[in-house]
């Protein structure tokens, strides 16, 4: 990507402050929050972040030839000059939007938020956009795609200096269209400030998160600042079947469910082991999907998916095409056969309606019993444990319990928490170690049964204390079925 300078005063145009004039002659060669990224000519934003403040590191910036910081209060012992605004972290969003602009008013952003299937919808569109002829990238909880090269993603929706670069690179790369995840953290801390969405999508809202936000409608009004930054002419797509999504509304407006109420709706659909066969009718015609995603939400991703490609002005025969080439989604009900017959299933289901739709879909391609092994993120909503543990008992013939991502929380304390939900307790074993758990649940199944192995989904590591442990579990389910 060229590097050209920019004047500071021009990052500060549409932003609501006022530039003291004796900064107008201040040029910049590239903007940072990161105090270790700094170079000679560079910006620091001086954000206040979880675990670090960025003002205690100013001092440090100046050292490494930064030519002027944004803070929320001005530190008076340094010559550095010093912008001060009200509130550095969404400032950043707009000075990085600035920063980027040229590239990131070539690129058609969709944005997805809701608790669960952002991920799931987020790959279906891609691949129709992509089977459209519309070239597309992708930034989100399981990787980035730029172009055509995948990164790992170290978050859904990274801090905006780092998603809108990763933006203009796209753009740059070729790319007509960007499909991104928004997570509530990220809209509630301003991390796609003064981006415009083309279209932004709504999929659901249930319990998450309650570490973070303070209650369901904090939750709700959070996942809703999306839809205040449609672009001209943007489009909403969003589920009325869900009671939050029937409260999403903006200039332009298409609605998906199961019922005639829907501008699209599902008019019946079967699921098996290879599928999901679905009918919908869309406002003129019908549609036929045959899609290898499993599962009654699959169908609500499904009509998402479509519903954006019509927005996209993508034809039905590409948008058809486009999602039955999508074969998977990295975590999310990955199955795989063992030589006993029996089936496991990966899924990301870390929430308890999350969890209750995967067991409700897998009971319906079980002829045996269904297995659960499932466990709960440590460092997060301690409220959802019992409702997770009361959902697995309710919808599983046995339930292994174990840890997830431990994090710093003691593993016993949370399997403790899990247990207080569970009343059936001669159908539940507890199995702290996680891959012990794994094994010992493919080792008791038999023929016809489901093993479904919910909360990590396409994570390859494990979280203990602050350090991340290699663990894939895939690699488990191989290992054992073949031992």
């Amino acid at each position: 990507m060229e590097k050209k300078k920019v004047g500071l005063k021009s990052l500060f145009n549409n932003t609501g402050v006022f530039l003291d004039p004796k900064f107008n002659s201040i040029q910049i060669n590239n903007i940072q929050y990161d105090s270790r990224k700094i170079e000679k000519g560079d910006l620091f934003i001086a954000v206040k972040g979880f675990e670090s403040d960025g003002h205690n590191y100013l001092d440090q910036v100046a050292k490494s030839g930064a030519v002027a910081a944004v803070v929320q209060q001005i530190d008076s012992q340094l010559e550095l000059p010093q912008v001060v605004v009200k509130d550095s972290r969404k400032m950043m969003g707009l000075l990085a939007y600035n920063f980027y602009a040229k590239y990131l008013d070539k690129i058609d952003l969709i944005g997805i938020t809701g608790t669960n299937g952002k991920t799931t919808c987020s790959y279906l569109i891609r691949s129709v956009l992509e089977a459209g002829g519309v070239s597309c990238g992708l930034a989100g909880t399981i990787e980035y795609i730029i172009g055509t090269k995948k990164i790992d993603a170290w978050n859904t929706t990274p801090e905006a200096i780092d998603l809108y670069k990763m933006l203009a690179g796209m753009q740059q790369a070729g790319n007509k269209a960007c499909v991104l995840e928004v997570s509530s953290h990220a809209l509630a801390l301003n991390r796609v400030a003064g981006l415009k969405f083309k279209i932004a999508i709504f999929t659901n809202l249930s319990r998450d998160h309650m570490d973070f936000h303070r209650d369901m409608d904090t939750y709700f009004l959070d996942k809703n600042k999306l839809f205040s930054q449609l672009a001209e002419g943007g489009v909403v797509i969003t589920n009325i079947d869900d009671p939050y999504g029937a409260k999403i509304f903006g200039p332009h407006r298409i609605t998906t469910g199961t019922s005639g109420k829907a501008d699209i709706y599902a008019i019946d659909w079967k699921i098996s082991r290879k599928g999901t066969e679905l009918n919908l009718q869309l406002p003129e015609k019908k549609m036929q999907i045959n899609s290898a995603l499993v599962g009654d939400f699959n169908v609500y991703n499904l009509l998402t998916a479509v519903a954006a490609g019509l927005a996209m002005n993508i034809s039905t025969e590409k948008i058809k095409q486009g999602l039955e080439q999508q074969q998977t989604v990295p975590g999310r009900l990955e199955s795989y056969p063992l030589k006993n017959g029996a089936l496991a299933v990966i899924d990301y289901a870390h929430t308890p309606d999350a969890l209750e739709k995967a067991l409700t879909t897998i009971r319906k391609i079980t002829d045996n019993k269904l297995i659960v092994v499932f466990g709960c993120g440590g460092d997060r909503d301690k409220g959802k444990r019992p409702l997770m543990g009361k959902v697995a008992q309710k919808l599983a013939d046995h339930v292994i319990v174990t840890d997830d991502n431990p994090r710093t929380e003691n593993s016993q304390k949370i399997i403790e928490d899990i247990m207080a939900g569970i009343e059936k307790k001669d159908k539940t074993e507890i199995i702290a170690n996680r891959g012990h758990a794994i094994k010992q649940a493919i080792k008791k199944s038999k023929q016809g049964d489901v093993l479904l192995i919910a909360g990590k989904g396409h994570e390859s590591y494990q979280i203990i204390g602050k350090v991340k442990h290699n663990f894939d579990e895939a690699a488990i389910i191989r290992e054992t079925d073949n031992a």
